[in-house]
């Protein structure tokens, strides 16, 4: 094997012997692959020197790299043979073109793992197994081989962990599952903020908000956009702002906004010329442009744009052979040129290749088209027949869309509904302690009188027993609050396991039904329900402790609404205990919900930190401030009173300073 490899490469060398800066490096290789006396050691240490410096870019590397395999697999190296496996993976060079190759080396190589002491090359392996898998649509199994490699890396891996998040929500992505890609995306995005990594949370955002409009979430779409269109304005990056607004001018189709779509190209068309590298995207404008015009009737406009978008595509062979957007905007050329043959023939070809995706759009539109040019044709048969098919698709979409809205209120209603009963406890339990204080004074004047004739012993036995009803008062209080968040685990679960299990069998009957548009409209319903489901509780929390949690918290609210925000966070990590994270997580969030509604204020300052054996948690607004005492006694006020519970819950103090017309502040102190 190591001579015939010598033959190859001589030949090699000797073609291209003549180039300058290679005449040096020859000897070695020809001394490496001539045999030259050299051990294994010493011609591994060459060839990974010769690649790194010159071989990467050869078009031979590929047996550069199995030779490299193949000397630290019989060095035994676990190692450096997982680093050239990759290595072999990430090649684009002739003859390490085939997935199935790469995913052969990779799982060799992970057989040897537990000899790998190094996280980033043990999770890496995973991660570019999962990538092999993605390459050949297979994405069950990507999916799978991505939580691998997170499970892997270790604590300095963050970036790593990040993009297998990423990654695995493309690849949910691609199976039309909106709510496992969209927490994935979520949770990458979160870390590349926590790394300020913006490119990449950029291309996360972009993902999200593409998800959010493929199921008709358009609100959230464009607000996700806006925010794009706002970073690429700062940073330059007008090809970006012109694919962000032309996603936007989509979105805007889709609702029958034309005036506003039709405003939104033209906003593109202003910011003419972009950059050489977006030829590509303006393929899909000037056939979007075209498709605009195609529907107004105004065919001189619609054959122009369409006329520039055919010039630009021979630069893109790919693009005439995978892209279904050119078939539906010359279905619709041809429509209007009074050509229903070759329009109807078209349009049945975009059908065909829409159906392989799961694109409820291009669905719908291809329907449409091949509806209108039946017509057109006279074959009123067919077209009343692809008019009913999409209007039962259109049907099943609206019957997934009403269980999961009908899901949502229902968890928010039994939310709600749980959040009144404890909150109605805590006023009986108020009210008994107002009796139980009435008691005792009563019982101090009779003890009192008792003392003055001699009774001591009694009143020593009374006090006692008002302080252990206290206690229990106090535990009762405690336990009311553990009650609603395990009350809340439980709405979870119940979603999860009840109504999502009910949905998963209509699906199985909807599957024998060979209905596949319902079958994949009901996984989403699934998907959409066991998102709903893990929302309850705050996984953040638990995924990040309480700063990093406090932290997106107030990020959040600072992107979402007009108020200033300033954060003075410490990190705390294994300071608190879980219960105490929990109810300090839960009095920021109710101070800001009071915030938001009650104070009318424009800016808030919220600090987190330790002092000596306590952490103090501050919060301070510039709002229109209350009368504490008298807000206090006003029960219709809950707020304030469930976060003295709280308070209570985990041995802390409550400190609150408000004046009407001057602001408040609440100092939360916990004693560690």
């Amino acid at each position: 094997m190591q001579r015939t490899g010598g033959i190859l490469f001589a030949l090699f060398l000797f073609l291209i012997g003549f180039s300058t800066g290679f005449g040096q490096k020859k000897d070695s290789l020809e001394q490496v692959w001539n045999g030259g006396g050299l051990s294994h050691e010493a011609e591994l240490s060459t060839l990974e020197l010769l690649y790194g410096e010159t071989l990467e870019a050869d078009s031979l590397s590929g047996i550069y790299l199995r030779r490299l395999l193949e000397l630290t697999q019989s060095l035994e190296n676990p190692t450096k043979y997982a680093k050239w496996a990759i290595a072999f993976f990430q090649s684009q060079s002739p003859g390490t073109q085939s997935n199935e190759e790469k995913i052969a080396i990779l799982k060799d190589a992970i057989k040897r793992e537990d000899r790998i002491p190094d996280t980033r090359v043990k999770g890496n392996l995973f991660l570019k197994l999962g990538g092999a898998f993605f390459n050949l649509f297979q994405f069950d199994s990507a999916i799978t081989y991505y939580q691998l490699a997170i499970s892997r890396f270790g604590e300095k891996d963050s970036l790593y962990v990040a993009d297998a998040l990423f990654f695995s929500g493309q690849a949910s992505d691609y199976q039309g599952d909106l709510l496992n890609a969209m927490e994935k995306y979520q949770q990458a995005r979160d870390i590349y903020e926590l790394l300020g990594d913006e490119e990449y949370v950029n291309y996360v955002l972009g993902g999200m908000a593409i998800l959010f409009s493929r199921y008709g979430i358009y609100e959230e779409a464009d607000q996700i956009r806006e925010r794009l269109i706002q970073a690429h304005k700062a940073s330059g990056k007008t090809s970006e702002v012109g694919i962000q607004l032309y996603n936007r001018a989509e979105d805007l189709r889709k609702q029958g906004k034309y005036a506003e779509q039709l405003a939104t190209l033209r906003q593109i068309e202003k910011m003419m010329p972009l950059k050489p590298e977006s030829q590509y995207f303006l393929v899909m404008f000037h056939l979007s442009y075209a498709n605009f015009f195609g529907r107004l009737g105004d065919l001189g406009q619609q054959m122009n744009y369409f006329t520039k978008a055919k010039e630009m595509i021979p630069l893109f062979p790919e693009f005439q052979q995978n892209n279904s957007s050119l078939l539906f905007a010359e279905a619709l050329l041809k429509k209007n040129q009074r050509k229903p043959e070759e329009a109807n023939r078209l349009a049945l070809a975009y059908l065909e290749k829409v159906k392989q995706s799961k694109d409820m759009d291009h669905l719908i539109r291809a329907r449409e088209i091949v509806a209108e040019t039946y017509e057109d044709l006279g074959m009123q048969k067919e077209a009343a027949a692809t008019w009913k098919a999409l209007t039962q698709f259109k049907d099943s979409l609206n019957s997934v869309n009403q269980t999961t809205t009908f899901a949502y209120y229902q968890t928010l209603y039994e939310t709600e509904k749980k959040e009144l009963e404890i909150l109605n406890k805590t006023k009986e339990l108020e009210d008994a302690n107002l009796k139980s204080e009435a008691r005792t004074s009563l019982f101090l004047i009779i003890i009192g009188g008792l003392v003055i004739v001699g009774g001591g012993g009694f009143l020593t036995k009374s006090l006692q027993q008002a302080k252990k009803e206290k206690k229990l008062q106090e535990r009762f209080s405690h336990e009311l609050l553990n009650s609603q968040e395990e009350e809340r685990k439980r709405i979870s679960k119940d979603l999860h396991d009840g109504l999502g299990q009910s949905l998963l069998l209509i699906k199985n009957r909807v599957a024998l039904s060979q209905d596949e548009n319902a079958g994949e409209l009901l996984d989403t319903a699934i998907s959409e329900l066991r998102a709903i489901a893990r929302s309850l509780h705050p996984m953040q929390l638990e995924k990040l402790g309480l700063s990093k949690a406090a932290e997106q918290l107030l990020d959040q609210l600072d992107r979402e609404t007009e108020l200033f925000v300033s954060a003075e966070i410490e990190q705390l990590d294994k300071l608190l205990t879980k219960v105490q994270e929990l109810h300090l997580y839960r009095i920021l969030q109710e101070c800001l919900n009071n915030i938001l509604k009650h104070a009318e204020a424009s800016s808030i300052r919220v600090s987190l930190a330790q002092k000596e054996k306590e952490v103090q948690l501050k919060i301070e607004d510039n709002g229109r401030g209350f009368d504490f005492s008298e807000r206090y006694q006003d029960f219709q006020s809950l707020g304030l009173k469930t976060l003295k519970e709280r308070t209570a819950a985990i041995q802390g103090t409550m400190k609150v300073s408000s004046e009407k017309g001057k602001g408040s502040q609440f100092t939360f102190t916990v004693y560690v």
